[in-house]
């Protein structure tokens, strides 16, 4: 379930929001990439395991970071890869980060996880699974954090844990949870629900990081340097940056296209982007042989990746 990022032609500008947003998503990365890491010991036919699944509940999403889905029970897995000094305030349900710099303040991802398998648990029921146990951690996986709590509770305790012994509170579960509630039949059951019923979430590049299209950096990148434009000479598209040669590099700047803006193109939508000739726009749009919308000057061209992608390997012997 977990998406690979795509590369753009361009740099995303530095302001402090877009930085923030950058540093959350990195930072997410890295947690889940480190959970994954104790998560591969696992034996895999005994576990079977989600990452960032998104399911419908209702009229809105809710979002799980890992799902590992037992014979015996179910368990729900918030990742959370913070720097600091954290402090658990369960009694106004937050969780309080201090650093050199500043003091932040976030949701309480017990209450989070918490909140997920309920929905779980409603989403299960309407697809006639049976009542199987759920059960939920918070998972830190930054070792120069500091995990503190502002009263001894048990209860936080009981759900908030350290990525170093993650693997030992599944064996506490697997040993705690001895009843079989899935037969094989209903593992592959509820398995092939959670695939089918993940939903990615979609997401306007421009929109995101607050940019419009007139601020994009236009002309055909270099696949190999991504230096900008390249230049059209005797067939061929050529780097001034690095001398790399490619006949499809425009393909490819196509795919940043259709990722960034829009699904269709037109000659002259394709002569701006590409920062070419319209006689040049018309072959290489043409030679991609897809549907073609509308007429004369009404035309525009599907960019369908899967095409676009089988161009680049069909034709990109360079």
């Amino acid at each position: 379930m977990r998406s690979t990022s795509t590369q753009n032609s361009f740099p995303p500008p530095e302001t402090t929001s877009n930085r923030s947003r950058l540093s959350k998503k990195e930072s997410c990365y890295k947690g889940e990439s480190a959970l994954d890491y104790h998560l591969s010991f696992l034996p895999q036919k005994e576990y079977v395991i989600f990452h960032d699944l998104r399911l419908q509940s209702g009229d809105y999403f809710f979002q799980i970071d890992t799902l590992i889905l037992t014979p015996n029970y179910i368990l729900l897995i918030e990742v959370k890869h913070l720097f600091g000094t954290l402090t658990f305030e369960p009694e106004f349900q937050q969780l309080v980060r201090s650093t050199a710099d500043a003091e932040d303040v976030f949701p309480d991802p017990i209450t989070q996880v918490k909140r997920q398998a309920s929905q779980l648990k409603t989403f299960l029921g309407k697809h006639k699974i049976p009542d199987i146990p759920l059960e939920t951690l918070v998972v830190f996986t930054n070792s120069l954090s500091r995990i503190t709590l502002s009263d001894s509770t048990t209860y936080t305790r009981r759900y908030v844990i350290r990525d170093t012994v993650l693997l030992n509170r599944i064996e506490q579960l697997s040993s705690q949870y001895i009843t079989i509630t899935l037969d094989p039949k209903l593992v592959k059951k509820v398995t092939r629900i959670l695939n089918n019923s993940h939903t990615p979430s979609i997401i306007a590049p421009l929109q995101a990081y607050n940019l419009q299209p007139i601020e994009l950096i236009k002309g055909v990148h270099c696949p190999k340097c991504n230096a900008i434009p390249m230049r059209r000479l005797h067939g061929k598209w050529f780097c001034s940056s690095c001398y790399y040669q490619s006949k499809v590099a425009h393909i490819n700047s196509l795919v940043d296209y259709r990722l960034l803006l829009s699904d269709t193109i037109t000659n002259k939508q394709a002569c701006e982007f590409l920062k070419i000739t319209r006689p040049l726009a018309c072959r290489v749009l043409t030679a991609l042989e897809t549907a073609i919308i509308g007429v004369k000057k009404g035309r525009k061209y599907k960019l369908e990746l899967d095409n676009l992608k089988k161009l680049v390997i069909e034709k990109g012997i360079d």
